[in-house]
This record gives structure tokens, C-alpha cells and sequence, in this order.
């Protein structure tokens, strides 16, 4: 709807995220659009049984209505990571855009703010998030992938589990 409205807002760029069965935002006329496919949920954990044990189910309970839950990848954080770079000096907003706007658009936006600050300022791109979007709450692979290739050396992941932690287990998704 932000796209459709009039007004002042400037937006040059989206990242638009949708799974099987939703849809991207309509992006004409944005010069500066990234487009991925990817649903919200988790990869199996190799260390956490119980954890791998829960997406094996979910996988299953999406199977029988016909879905084929597919979890974000290191490549579609280097996708994000690239376009952030691509686009750190135009004049104007970025949208970043998924289903619910809470979990998989508030990774991008993460990855994309630590990409044009600096990996030792994670803390901060985080905190700058959450004042832009309180209820966000970044997708931890997507994060986990973006800690990595970014060189955070675990401080991003760091950064969200330590909010996360702040919020308690009723305020988080994972």
C-alpha cells in the first residue's frame, strides 16, 4: 500500500521477499528493485534435535496442503548484502517488503543497515531497527547468514539473540 500512496515518500529501492503461495509487492516504476523467493521458516538445525525435529514436522503439516516450505539460504543473504551495496547512495527510501512484514523484511533491512555501517556496529544497526519497526523480528538463519558473510564475527547474531533474550519468549517468534 506505501507504494500506492501519494506523498513524500521517496522510495528508490525495495526488496520484496514472498513465498509459494504469496505474492511480491508491485514494484513499477522503482528503479532499484531485488525480488527473492524464500519462505518463513527455519532451517534443520544439525546440533538442536529438538529444533530439527520441530521443522521436519512443520515441513510435513505444509506437505499436506500442498507446500513446499523452502528456508532462506546463504545465497539469498549475499543477493541482499549485494543489492544494500548496489544502492547506498541513491536519494531516497528502501522498502523492504514480505508477508507479514516482521520476520524475513526485518533481516533484509538488518542486513542491508549493517552492510552500510560497519560489521562492529551491529548492536546499533539492530537497535535503529527496532526503533523503526518495534515489532520486528529478524529471521535468525537469514541473520546467522548475513553475520558470516558481512565478517561480523558472531556480533550480529550476538545482537539478536540478546534482544531477543531482552523480549522474553513471549515477544519472539523463534
Amino acid at each position: 500500500m506505501l507504494l500506492r500512496q501519494p506523498g513524500d515518500v521517496n522510495i528508490q529501492a525495495v526488496i520484496t521477499i514472498h513465498g509459494q503461495r504469496e505474492f511480491p509487492v508491485p514494484t513499477e516504476g522503482v528503479p532499484h528493485v531485488l525480488i527473492l523467493q524464500f519462505d518463513d521458516t527455519e532451517a534443520q538445525s544439525a546440533t538442536d534435535p529438538i529444533q530439527a525435529a520441530s521443522v521436519r514436522w512443520r515441513q510435513r503439516e505444509a506437505a499436506r496442503i500442498g507446500l513446499n516450505l523452502t528456508p532462506p539460504t546463504r545465497e539469498h543473504a549475499r543477493q541482499i548484502i549485494e543489492f544494500a551495496r548496489t544502492i547506498s547512495d541513491i536519494e531516497g527510501t528502501l522498502l523492504c517488503q514480505c508477508l507479514g512484514g516482521v520476520s524475513r523484511s526485518s533481516a533484509a533491512a538488518l542486513l542491508c543497515l549493517v552492510t552500510w555501517a560497519r560489521p562492529d556496529h551491529a548492536d546499533e544497526c539492530l537497535r535503529h531497527l527496532l526503533e523503526t519497526r518495534a515489532c520486528a523480528m529478524p529471521h535468525p538463519d537469514l541473520v546467522a547468514f548475513g553475520d558470516e558473510l558481512l565478517a561480523c564475527d558472531g556480533r550480529l547474531v550476538a545482537a539478536l539473540k540478546n534482544i531477543n533474550a531482552k523480549r522474553g519468549p513471549s515477544d519472539t517468534l523463534n
